[in-house]
């Protein structure tokens, strides 16, 4: 126990003492907020533009020009720039004008258009998507010219702009508008914030066992440390630190959530559920020491730090799973893969929290999840122990994916 005590007490204090370490712990939150926060603000600034202005934010058009055989455009809507829509009196006079490079494309309207809605669009060059945005533009244009509203135009192009949908349900978490980019933007920052505070603290589990093997330390280590206790120490050690790390993570995130109230309605009444901060570190800290016993074991097989970071993202995978379906856990958390992914453990530390944040789930799912997660952690634990020997610690046969094999076999074998 004394042994234990004192490499956990070195781990603290070497991974405290590293500028790095206080680096990522408070400038993470800035990445976090400009990573997933303010594309969001961006997006809804785009969104909640209407009228003639969404149109020309959207279309990026260039300069056309008509020829109106129907005599239908009798004058443009307001604000609509003229030099973006020039008339010509015939065909002949809008080609020499594209010839020319005064307009990149005209169109025809004819004389039956009213009756037919047809339109003909002559562009300088050819491609598949030319003229989609700027036709919506004459669309607009067109519906002005028949109806007399630029309101009743622009929603003749789209009937449903802004549609505000309300959840029904009672158990429901989070009311409001599901499109909300600041709604989603917070489950998505519980989500980040978990996966990289499991994976960066287990990562110092393979840069500290690998870094002691490379520099030859652990060698002085085994003569007065048991390989078990020198990973037990290190796991303990680096769990406590994560701790803090999580801690001040989540401390900011809620504070960004705070202040973010006074941008978005539906964040400025989101609430996370009773007991979510218990849950939250409860998944943290097995999802922790299950990939730092992982990303130990390839730290004891690994003779440098490079050759063990080789094998990190095979590890750490199933914990990618989440972030690369996140949309199933805004859009559907109730749904088969969301649940699905809570539920098996190696994806369930981040995955589960994230539901959690989202809204109300059954509580039955996230104690089967935890005792998974728990259960699964015991045995990675376990199977991680058995490369914590004396020969493996102090070998320096390069790590590859034959070796990996040999030694998973035979560790699962002992």
């Amino acid at each position: 126990m004394r042994n234990i005590a004192l490499v956990l007490k070195h781990e603290i204090k070497t991974t405290l003492e590293k500028r790095s370490f206080w680096l990522m712990t408070f400038l993470f939150p800035l990445f976090i907020t400009a990573f997933s926060v303010l594309p969001q603000m961006l997006a809804r600034s785009t969104f909640q533009q209407t009228g003639l202005e969404a149109l020309m934010a959207a279309a990026q058009p260039r300069a056309a020009g008509y020829v109106d055989a129907a005599a239908v455009i009798r004058a443009l809507p307001p604000g609509f720039p003229p030099v973006l829509l020039r008339a010509y009196p015939d065909e002949a006079s809008a080609r020499a004008a594209l010839a020319a490079g005064e307009v990149s494309q005209y169109y025809l309207i004819p004389a039956d258009f009213v009756a037919t809605g047809d339109l003909t669009l002559v562009d300088s060059h050819f491609s598949a998507f030319t003229g989609m945005d700027g036709g919506r533009l004459m669309e607009f244009v067109l519906n002005y010219n028949l109806v007399g509203d630029p309101a009743l135009a622009r929603l003749l192009i789209d009937p449903t702009p802004s549609v505000i949908m309300q959840s029904v349900a009672a158990a429901a978490q989070n009311s409001g508008n599901p499109d909300d980019p600041f709604l989603f933007a917070a489950p998505f920052v519980v989500m980040f914030i978990l996966f990289f505070a499991i994976t960066m603290s287990a990562g110092f589990m393979l840069q500290s066992v690998a870094k002691e093997k490379e520099n030859r330390t652990a060698e002085i280590l085994l003569l007065s440390v048991r390989p078990r206790e020198l990973m037990l120490g290190k796991v303990l050690g680096l769990g406590l630190v994560a701790l803090l790390q999580l801690a001040v993570w989540m401390g900011g995130a809620w504070l960004a959530l705070n202040q973010a109230g006074s941008f978005s309605a539906a964040l400025a009444n989101f609430t996370l559920p009773p007991g979510f901060a218990i849950w939250a570190v409860l998944y943290f800290l097995f999802g922790y020491i299950l990939y730092a016993s992982l990303l130990g074991a390839l730290g004891a097989l690994a003779p440098t730090v490079r050759e063990g970071t080789q094998f990190t993202f095979l590890a750490i995978m199933p914990l990618l799973v989440p972030i690369w379906l996140n949309a199933a856990f805004t859009q559907a958390p109730d749904g088969a893969l969301a649940t699905a992914l809570s539920l098996f453990p190696l994806t369930a530390p981040t995955a589960m929290a994230t539901r959690l944040a989202v809204g109300h789930v059954p509580f039955w799912q996230p104690v089967v999840s935890l005792i998974g997660l728990i259960v699964t952690t015991y045995l990675f634990v376990l199977l991680a122990a058995r490369f914590f020997r004396a020969d493996t610690l102090l070998s320096d046969a390069s790590l590859n994916w034959g070796r990996l094999r040999a030694e998973l076999r035979g560790a699962v074998g002992r």
